[in-house]
């Protein structure tokens, strides 16, 4: 801005977002009013790396924090695997009995006789996990993508738009760009998780491990999801695909970050946090039933006599068994007796125990 200097010196022309004093060019109040003044005296524009306003200097949000309006907070969008403690976003495993929340809300304590679950950050009863299914699927050097059912995920089949391989009838909304786009929204009924996930193919087999619950670490973050879907195009047993929203909780194809995580990432299969019973969804007919909202997957089904046999996702008990009492074991071994629902979507009326053998 104009000619600058003192004592002789070679006059220099001051770069926009700062003004001459004493003889020198500087970031203040008067010439950076809509940002903030970096370390080296330039004025920047509010972002999460040069946050603030007003002149002031400027900070760094940290992890779980965003920019808005020039400070650093913490909301919905950059705490959705935690609860906010002021501005500080607090993630599940990390939550108390004292502070627990969920999706960015405002961290609150347990009533009395409750446990905060450090799966969901809800409060309940009793603690709802996780406990590590230690025969179960993990990983120490896994790899993380993203998808979203507008990819390519079926439609149909009994679901009004798209069904996944392990039968959730998934929605999606919204539109957005970017490897991980968080304005896009895709959602899935009968899981104890807000964030749900497709699992690699081979193991997999014909649907071993619908229903799971993984613990999925990155960047000093956790989140807990579900297994709605197999992942046909995971290179490696190691591969987990995230959806959108488990994708941002992380950070992952966020800003700069990549979205083809291949190194620090962990995960290891736990018991799901569900509520409720076992919920029965028919594949066009109770012959064929997909079993929901577990609290780990089904590993064998028996109703009316009748030993089923897994295929795509759905046991088939070649016959329909819709009213039938039903025996479900557990891939850790616990074994309770329900009853098939008369119509798809409905309870078993049973739950499997929420402990790992």
């Amino acid at each position: 801005m104009g000619t600058c200097g003192s004592g002789g010196a070679t006059c220099a022309a001051c770069t926009n977002g700062q003004t001459c004093s004493g003889g020198k060019c500087v970031c203040n109040a008067t010439s950076c009013p809509n940002g903030c003044c970096d370390s080296s005296g330039k004025c920047q524009t509010s972002t999460n790396g040069t946050c603030g306003t007003g002149g002031a200097a400027c900070a760094t949000c940290g992890t779980g924090t965003t920019c808005a309006s020039g400070k650093c907070v913490c909301n919905a969008s950059s705490c959705g695997g935690g609860c906010c403690n002021g501005s500080a976003c607090l993630g599940y495993a990390s939550e108390t009995n004292s502070l627990c929340g969920s999706g960015g809300a405002s961290c609150a304590a347990c009533g009395s006789g409750q446990t905060c679950s450090t799966a969901n950050g809800t409060c309940g009863t009793t603690s709802s996990g996780p406990c590590t299914w230690s025969g179960g699927p993990n990983s120490s050097s896994g790899e993380l993508t993203c998808y979203w059912f507008g990819q390519g995920t079926a439609k149909g089949g009994g679901c009004g738009s798209f069904k996944t391989y392990c039968g959730y009838c998934g929605t999606e909304s919204g539109s957005g760009g970017g490897t991980c786009p968080t304005g896009i929204s895709d959602s899935v009924p009968n899981t104890g998780t807000q964030y749900f996930a497709a699992f690699p193919v081979g193991t997999f087999g014909q649907g071993t491990y619908c229903g799971m619950c993984v613990d999925v670490s990155w960047m000093g973050k956790t989140i807990t999801a579900t297994i709605v879907d197999e992942c046909a195009t995971c290179p490696t047993s190691s591969h987990i695909d995230l959806s959108l929203s488990a994708a941002a909780a992380l950070g992952l194809g966020q800003g700069s970050a990549t979205g083809d995580a291949k190194s620090g990432v962990t995960w290891k299969a736990v018991d799901c946090p569900v509520t409720g019973n076992i919920v029965g969804v028919f594949n066009g007919s109770s012959q064929q039933i997909y079993f929901q909202n577990v609290t780990f997957p089904v590993a064998k089904a028996v109703a009316g006599g009748h030993t089923a046999t897994q295929a795509f996702g759905y046991w088939d008990f070649g016959t329909a068994v819709g009213g039938m009492s039903v025996t479900l074991t557990d891939t850790v071994g616990h074994t309770v007796t329900g009853t098939i629902p008369s119509s798809s979507g409905g309870s078993v009326g049973v739950q499997f125990p929420m402990s790992c053998q």
